[in-house]
């Protein structure tokens, strides 16, 4: 026989009100939401490198004697793009300093901790694409990192750029190596406006954080990780507190001109 039973409806909303009182009074909280930024973060730290001025000791150690700037992968080819004055700095650098070539290097670990010394791999380059006017570099490492048996596969990837014009007040992030820094800083701000600066013909974005020397030639992106820009100016003086960027536009158009540049040179 089956037996037969009543449920009281008008119950349920007491019960379920008791049970969610009990909880916020048990002392037991709930798991802290994590900022979406910091898995970009994490993500676009493995597409970035130091650009520095490195040499060999007599025994084969590698020594770092300057980071001038930051670079970012924007293949799988190892073409990396920086700031064209970051290539000048090495430059200048490299006349007071014997035996010291321009380089990238790619941490061994995979990040999220902190190491006092770091162990990298390091990658020479000695090719670079410049563009004056905009102020903007691409170049390429002797021996590609992404084939190299050296980094574990995985480790490091390319950017992928948005050209779209962002609006005024865009959340965005830009990360690099200032102040001869050998670890990653980032700073979060928004796009603050939209300026015109000479000789460049495309516009910069000004973002409402400061760039230090040394963040040149970091990416700057937004929150799904596509990268915008690329830093090249701080602010000084009355300017100070205020970083400029350059767009992906100009970016995407620098990479097309080098590889019509690569192409007649292997012609």
């Amino acid at each position: 026989m089956v037996q037969q039973f009543s449920v009281n409806h008008g119950a349920m909303p007491t019960l379920i009100y008791t049970i969610v009182i009990a909880f916020l009074f048990s002392g037991i909280k709930p798991p802290p939401t994590r900022d979406p930024w910091v898995e970009t973060v994490a993500s676009i730290e493995h597409t970035i490198i130091p650009v520095i001025c490195g040499s060999l000791g007599t025994n084969g150690t590698f020594r770092v004697e300057d980071v001038e700037g930051t670079g970012f992968f924007v293949d799988d080819h190892g073409r990396f793009v920086t700031a064209n004055h970051v290539l000048k700095g090495l430059d200048i650098f490299k006349q007071t300093h014997a035996g010291c070539n321009p380089a990238i290097y790619v941490p061994n670990d995979e990040g999220g901790s902190f190491h006092k010394t770091i162990n990298f791999q390091y990658f020479w380059f000695n090719r670079c694409a410049r563009a004056e006017a905009a102020d903007i570099a691409i170049c390429e490492c002797i021996e590609n990192p992404f084939t190299s048996p050296r980094i574990k596969k995985g480790t490091i990837h390319e950017v992928v750029l948005d050209p779209t014009e962002l609006p005024d007040g865009q959340p965005i992030a830009f990360t690099g190596f200032p102040l001869q820094h050998t670890s990653p800083i980032t700073s979060i701000g928004h796009i603050a406006g939209r300026v015109a600066m000479d000789p460049s013909p495309w516009f910069y974005y000004a973002i409402d954080k400061a760039s230090w020397p040394g963040a040149s030639g970091s990416p700057v992106y937004m929150q799904n990780g596509k990268v915008v820009g690329i830093v090249l100016i701080g602010g000084r003086d009355l300017g100070s507190g205020i970083g400029f960027a350059e767009t992906s536009a100009a970016i995407a158009d620098v990479i097309s001109k080098a590889s019509e540049w690569n192409a007649q040179k292997e012609q």
